[in-house]
């Protein structure tokens, strides 16, 4: 099986949300965790949150990339890959079953709020959550669809953390993959193209695995 790396490589809004302000400052968090077996039991070994963004003045049908362009030297730019949410130090990394790793992107329209807070105060939330879930018990199934709902509310303020957020929750979904596609990833890019949508607005996001 093979050693990937997995990332949001690029978002098209395809919709403004209702917001007053003329132009979107989205960005996108994807909570990333590792799932172990040991001695018959669950584990979280190792998890992250990684912020993709803000990115500012977004208006309807534009397209923005995650990859960062830098001067390099004479002048020329430098591209650098996205960052990875599975393969941290950007190199790939392990990952032999979908039963080894959950990931959960939630996409956010930035208003006043600090959003490096917000991904922590997520994080924070979603590891301890993920990390009873696994001592209970659950199936990958379940701590999915609870990691989903926690996630939306701790991010719509329901669940009630500290995290000072004033940002809009546009939406919440889990990044699929299967074990075909671990499988595929061996000779091509996949690609995983998912669309969140609310508070008016819409949005398309792609992410991509390969080796």
């Amino acid at each position: 099986m093979p050693k990937v790396k997995f990332a949001l490589t690029k978002m098209r809004c395809l919709e403004e949300t209702n917001e007053p302000s003329a132009s979107e400052e989205p960005y996108v968090l994807v909570f990333a965790s590792q799932l172990k077996k040991v001695a018959g039991l669950v584990t979280i070994p190792a998890a992250s949150t990684t912020m993709y963004g803000p990115w500012e003045n977004v208006d309807k049908g534009e397209l923005v990339s995650t990859a960062v362009n830098i001067s390099g030297p004479l002048g020329k730019f430098l591209n650098h890959p996205s960052k990875n949410f599975w393969g941290l130090d950007g190199k790939p990394h392990d990952l032999n079953s979908p039963d080894e790793a959950i990931f959960i992107a939630a996409l956010m329209e930035n208003d006043d709020a600090q959003a490096g807070g917000i991904r922590a105060g997520l994080h924070a939330q979603l590891f301890a959550a993920i990390t009873s879930y696994a001592n209970a018990g659950m199936s990958r199934a379940s701590m999915v669809s609870k990691l989903k709902k926690d996630a939306k509310d701790i991010l719509t303020g329901v669940t009630v953390t500290g995290i000072p957020s004033s940002d809009d929750l546009i939406g919440v979904a889990e990044i699929p993959y299967s074990a075909a596609d671990l499988q595929a990833v061996n000779t091509k890019t996949i690609v995983k193209n998912i669309e969140l949508a609310g508070d008016g607005g819409k949005y398309r996001l792609r992410f991509e695995m390969s080796k």
